[in-house]
């Protein structure tokens, strides 16, 4: 296997799993807030929205 270390697929990678890793939590955090202010199925879709970011 090629190293990626200093290209630019490896820059892309980095970048993207930031991404990814950001939107997870922010969709955790609202629905957290969502759950506090009771809206269950609100807190719900953010739940599961996080958990799609994960994967």
């Amino acid at each position: 296997m090629k190293d990626l270390k200093g290209t630019k697929t490896e820059k892309n990678l980095m970048e993207a799993f930031a991404g990814e890793s950001m939107a997870r939590n922010k969709y955790t955090y609202f629905a957290s807030k969502a759950k506090k202010e009771g809206y269950v199925q609100i807190a719900a879709i953010f739940e599961e929205t996080a958990a799609n970011e994960k994967e």
